[in-house]
């Protein structure tokens, strides 16, 4: 009686531990994706490359909320796009990932109670993990390293802010 007991539990459990298996990539989906990351508030379009790879553009909103924080610079707004390659380690498109973007966005705010107006850019790289939250959802969490430039004009002259800081990555896919 036992050893049937543990001949149930073990047929119970083992899809439980199976590993998934990837699809192939002529199986994969593309996904419209939220990106929820530390300076923005991204919607756009992941399509498959490859076997590993994929590329997503998105537009939204950018800030430096932060910045003023650490006294690295000033706190502006705006909206932007920006385009982000993907590597997954596994053909699924779940698992381990590496993915490098660049953003460019018009900005507002304020510097020394002058307000102006101008460009500003991201660039950075994460690493993460993409999990699988049923058949057609994906999250995508992961920490990283970005590069922020601003530039404003005020009746002061240009002011500017450049410098490294941290990345967190928040990404929502919903597979196509």
């Amino acid at each position: 009686m036992q050893r049937l007991a543990i001949l149930v539990i073990l047929a119970l459990a083992a899809p439980a531990f199976a590993e998934e298996a990837p699809p192939p990539a002529a199986e994969r989906h593309a996904s419209i994706v939220a990106d929820l990351g530390l300076t923005v508030v991204h919607f756009g379009y992941q399509h498959p490359i490859g076997r590993h790879l994929a590329v997503s553009v998105t537009a939204g909103i950018f800030g430096t909320y932060f910045l003023p924080w650490f006294d690295l610079g000033d706190d502006v707004q705006g909206l932007g796009a920006g385009v982000r390659g993907t590597w997954f380690a596994r053909e699924s498109g779940r698992g381990f990932y590496v993915a490098p973007y660049v953003r460019v966005h018009g900005v507002r705010g304020t510097h020394d109670d002058l307000e102006g107006s101008g460009p500003g850019f991201t660039a950075g790289a994460f690493a993460g993990w993409s999990f699988g939250l049923g058949a057609k959802l994906d999250l995508q969490l992961g920490l990283g390293a970005q590069y922020i430039y601003q530039s404003i004009d005020t009746d002061a002259g240009k002011q500017t802010s450049s410098t490294p800081f941290v990345a967190i990555d928040i990404l929502l896919g919903y597979r196509l």
